[in-house]
């Protein structure tokens, strides 16, 4: 053990391997900073190189985007409102509001803090027990995923605010938007109007990217008054300290055993993990309603979640052969062009190589952690530039990311359209996350019911069989009846005392 550890620490510790590693981490804040550009195109761009260095150095290398394109997202949610990508939604409500507060620099400190416990602690989770990790993953049938999807969009009733009725008719578009494309049953084809550009269905990003970036450019433009100021912001504490980490460290701990346990589920990804942590965070606050408005632990509990899913997502990958998410397909790839066959002997036949993959993880934490550092100074000048400078940037870059998904110039006709649904939403006080739920999980809704379905005959109850399904419905049950139960049992000791 001790020759191998000792092999993998001079394979990752040494010049060559932390340069490149620090390269990968800073490409990938910049991807993951972009709009539109995800994780999964910055490894994909960075591929063909690392093949060249060889399966250390390249896995190394590729990681470091990995990471670093997952902390990066939080950039443009937290300062202009326009999640880098579908991990950082969750972050915008109070990302936002404490950038609007006037403490841009506090949000992302808050964040960069909250990004690193969370991908140090599934990285711990991966070290010491992925093997069973793994087993518990491969119990998940299409009756676990479908109570999973039904949690998540219970989350539509709680994220709609005040605006119960209008959250609702916009989970309803959401749902009704996942429904385009190919039937994924029957392969027949729905309201694909005889498009060849519908046939795969509506993608997530130029979605995300017409009603978050777009959206606020029309809003930003709308209003004349806002086009010429320029957000103040005062000088304020960057990094939370230890006391502050304590107050909150049972919210930190619950997101990131959310994270990692939705990342360890193959094709769950990190959209599911944040809006569950985000809520479970809201339920156990002392001050729930100042959610949305820059709560501190609004921002820690989905960026702990983001960041674990990342961890979580390499269990399968390395121990199953079954990649967690996109990203993990293509490090899947990558390995196998290295001539490494993924699964439980990889752990027993290429130890000093596991090793490596372990130590690359950690060092990529914390050369996101240096450059996030690094770069929150220089970021909050973003909001130094007047709107009517800086919304032109913001619609030129949200044109480059939509088209940039799939090269394919019907997506940004997607982001114009859904932009303009954004604007309409924001002009009649719609909120927007419900409709983003919809589409999110609305796909793994229906597929995993159907399957389900089919698996048992037609029978529902016979999901019940299965005790993970029966307790995540009872789960789902109790924090939808959750507010009429607290009240009713408040009420009951005030007639007692």
């Amino acid at each position: 053990m001790w020759e191998t550890l000792g092999t993998a620490i001079a394979a990752v510790f040494n010049f060559s391997a932390l340069l490149w590693i620090s390269i990968g981490t800073v490409l990938g804040i910049v991807v993951g900073a972009l709009p539109g550009l995800t994780a999964t195109m910055g490894i994909a761009i960075m591929l063909p190189l690392c093949i060249t260095l060889g399966p250390e150095l390249g896995m190394a290398t590729l990681l470091g985007v990995y990471m670093g394109a997952v902390t990066g997202a939080s950039i443009p949610a937290i300062l202009l409102g326009i999640p880098g990508n579908p991990n950082a939604i969750a972050t915008v409500a109070d990302g936002q509001g404490m950038a609007r507060n006037g403490e841009p620099g506090r949000a992302l400190g808050l964040a960069v803090t909250a990004s690193f416990i969370g991908g140090m602690f599934s990285l711990l989770v991966l070290v010491l027990v992925s093997p069973f990790l793994a087993k518990v993953a491969l119990s998940f049938g299409p009756p676990e995923y479908f109570g999973l999807a039904l949690m998540g969009l219970t989350l539509i009733a709680t994220v709609s605010g005040k605006n119960m009725i209008k959250g609702l008719i916009a989970g309803i578009l959401g749902l009704m938007v996942s429904t385009v494309g190919f039937d994924p049953l029957t392969g027949s084809g729905r309201f694909i109007f005889n498009n060849p550009n519908l046939m795969s269905g509506i993608s997530l990003v130029p979605v995300l990217i017409g009603m978050y970036a777009i959206g606020q450019v029309l809003v930003s433009a709308s209003d004349e008054s806002q086009m010429g100021q320029v957000r103040a912001f005062k000088k304020e504490k960057i990094f939370p300290s230890l006391k502050e980490l304590w107050e909150y460290g049972r919210t930190i701990l619950e997101a990131a055993l959310i994270g990692t346990g939705i990342g360890v589920l193959p094709g769950t990804g990190a959209s599911i993990a944040v809006f569950l942590a985000y809520e479970r965070a809201r339920k156990i606050s002392r001050h729930p309603e100042s959610f949305g408005q820059g709560a501190p632990d609004g921002i820690l509990a989905p960026e702990t979640a983001n960041n674990a899913v990342t961890g979580g997502a390499m269990v399968p990958t390395l121990t199953l052969g079954i990649p967690g998410d996109g990203s993990t397909a293509l490090l899947l790839g990558a390995l196998t062009i290295f001539g490494l066959r993924p699964g439980p002997l990889l752990f027993r036949d290429q130890s000093a190589f596991m090793y490596t993959i372990f130590l690359a993880i950690f060092m990529a934490n914390i050369f996101m952690v240096i450059y996030q550092i690094g770069g929150i100074l220089l970021f909050v000048n973003i909001l130094k530039v007047p709107p009517a400078i800086l919304m032109p940037i913001v619609l030129v870059l949200s044109v480059v990311g939509a088209y940039a998904i799939n090269i394919n110039a019907f997506d940004i006709g997607v982001a114009v359209v859904f932009g303009i649904v954004s604007f309409i939403f924001k002009k009649t006080d719609v909120p927007l996350v419900p409709m983003i739920l919809g589409v999110v999980l609305g796909g793994m809704f229906e597929a995993e019911l159907r399957r389900g379905l089919v698996l048992y005959q037609g029978n529902f109850f016979g999901f019940f069989s299965r005790p993970i399904f029966a307790a995540l419905f009872l789960v789902t049950v109790l924090s939808l009846m959750w507010p009429w139960l607290s009240a009713y049992i408040k009420k009951r000791k005030g007639a007692a005392a």
